[in-house]
C-alpha cells in the first residue's frame, strides 16, 4: 500500500472538519502517515504560501521535484465554505482534476450552484486581483505590472470607468479597492459583480462572475478560460457560460460527506 502524507500543522483555521473527511477515506486506500517527506504522495492545505500555511511552499516543491503527486485541498469557488476544491499538484488548469468525463448532469444542483442572467451592470471593468503568494500566480513576474497591462489594453479600446479590487489579504501597491468583510462568517468579502465585464487573472472572482452571469475575461490558468472573452475585443464582451462548463467545474468541488465517503478518489486515481 502506498502513503499519503498530511502536515497538520500547516493548515487554516476552517480546515479541521474537511481535512479530517479527507484522511477518513483517505486511511481505506493509503497508509497515511504524518509529516513523512518520504511518503510516496501528500496532500496539503492550500498553495497559498502565507500565515500557518507558508512552509506549504517546500514541501509542495520537495514532492514535485520527485515527480510524486501533491493533492491540493483548498475552499472552494462555486458555494465557498461549502464546497471545497480538490485537485493534484495545482488548483489552476495546470492542476488535474479529472472532471471532464463521467459527469453527473445533475451535480450543479446537488451542490446548490446554477447559471443566472446578470439583470444590470453599472457600465464599468472590475479587475479583480488575487493574493500575492499564491501559487496561481507563479507565473506573473508581478501581478501589478500585469493588472497595468489589462489596465493600457482596456483604455486603448474603451474609456469606461475601470475599477480594481486588490484581494482582502494581500493589498495592492497600486490604487485599488480593499474589499469588506461580511459579518457572521469565516472569511467571505463583499463581491459586487454587476460590471460591464470582470478581468480576473486566475482565482474564484472569475468563476463566481460567470455564475452570476457576468462576461468574464481571464488568463489560460483560470478554470472560468473556457468561457473567457477576449480582452483585445472589450467592446464585444458577452456572457458565455453554459451547462457544459457548469457540470465540468461541479466535478472540481466537493462537499465534506462526499469528501468523507472518498468520492474524490475515482476522479483523481489515473494521477495518483
Amino acid at each position: 500500500m502506498k502513503t499519503l502524507t498530511y502536515f497538520s500543522a500547516h493548515t487554516s483555521l476552517n480546515s479541521k472538519p474537511v481535512m479530517s473527511a479527507f484522511l477518513a477515506s483517505a486511511s481505506k486506500h493509503y497508509k497515511v502517515v504524518e509529516n513523512d517527506m518520504s511518503a510516496d504522495c501528500a496532500v496539503i492545505w492550500s498553495c497559498l504560501w502565507a500565515g500557518q500555511m507558508a512552509p506549504n511552499k517546500e514541501i509542495y516543491e520537495h514532492f514535485r521535484s520527485q515527480g510524486k503527486p501533491v493533492i491540493i485541498i483548498e475552499v472552494g469557488a462555486l458555494n465557498r465554505n461549502i464546497t471545497w476544491k480538490i485537485s493534484v499538484n495545482n488548483i489552476t488548469t495546470q492542476g488535474y482534476y479529472g472532471h471532464l468525463e463521467n459527469l453527473d448532469w445533475d451535480r450543479p444542483r446537488l451542490l446548490g450552484i446554477q447559471l443566472k442572467e446578470q439583470t444590470r451592470n453599472n457600465g464599468k471593468i472590475l479587475i479583480a486581483a488575487q493574493h500575492h503568494k499564491s501559487h496561481q500566480l507563479a507565473n506573473l513576474k508581478s501581478q501589478e505590472g500585469w493588472i497595468t497591462q489589462q489596465i493600457k489594453t482596456i483604455q486603448d479600446q474603451t474609456d469606461r470607468d475601470i475599477v480594481v479590487r486588490s484581494h482582502p489579504r494581500s493589498p495592492l501597491s497600486i490604487p485599488s479597492q480593499l474589499p469588506r468583510k461580511l459579518e457572521g462568517t469565516y472569511d467571505d468579502f463583499d463581491f459586487n459583480t454587476n460590471y460591464y465585464c470582470v478581468v480576473n487573472y486566475s482565482s474564484g472572482p472569475g468563476i463566481q462572475a460567470a455564475l452570476q452571469g457576468t462576461p468574464v475575461i481571464t488568463s489560460e490558468l483560470s478554470l472560468a478560460h473556457s468561457i473567457s472573452n477576449n480582452i483585445n475585443k472589450i467592446r464585444r464582451v458577452r456572457n458565455k457560460a453554459n451547462e457544459q462548463w457548469l457540470t465540468e467545474i461541479a466535478h472540481t468541488e466537493y462537499l465534506v460527506e462526499e469528501i468523507e465517503q472518498g468520492r474524490w478518489i475515482s476522479r483523481l486515481e489515473p494521477q495518483l
